[in-house]
């Protein structure tokens, strides 16, 4: 039994070879378009001409694999940033355990600053 290609669903040829005024030209289809790519079965470049109709359900599939290394590649991210947050957590634990850090007025050779700023009180404001 011979498969052949069905005529198109919008009535149209792809190419088709036509005369105006005695002269021949190529009369071709808007959806008739150029994909390029790599087939990602084969690893193979691709450049072929065909169908936009047609090249519709390689287009939605591919899609959807670029958008799962999209979400693969956010969560991976993801996971490093939650990893990188609980070391500096550990980092400011070990650092609130200092001796230096555990008195905020003492500076890191443990002698008090030159200034200690006071708290001023809001009746000393309105005098």
């Amino acid at each position: 039994m011979d498969i052949r290609q069905a005529d198109c669903p919008l009535g149209a040829k792809c190419e088709d070879v036509k005369t105006d005024g005695g002269k021949q030209y190529i009369a071709r289809c808007p959806w008739y378009i150029k994909v390029a790519g790599v087939d990602t079965n084969t690893g193979k470049e691709v450049e072929d001409f065909g169908c936009a109709i047609a090249w519709m359900p390689t287009l939605m599939i591919n899609t959807a694999n670029e958008s799962r290394k999209g979400v693969a590649a956010t969560e991976s991210f993801r996971n490093e940033m939650v990893k990188e947050g609980e070391r500096n957590r550990q980092s400011f634990a070990t650092l609130n355990n200092s001796p230096h850090i555990h008195n905020p007025m003492m500076v890191a050779n443990s002698h008090p600053p030159l200034y200690i700023p006071m708290a001023i009180s809001k009746e000393k404001l309105c005098e």
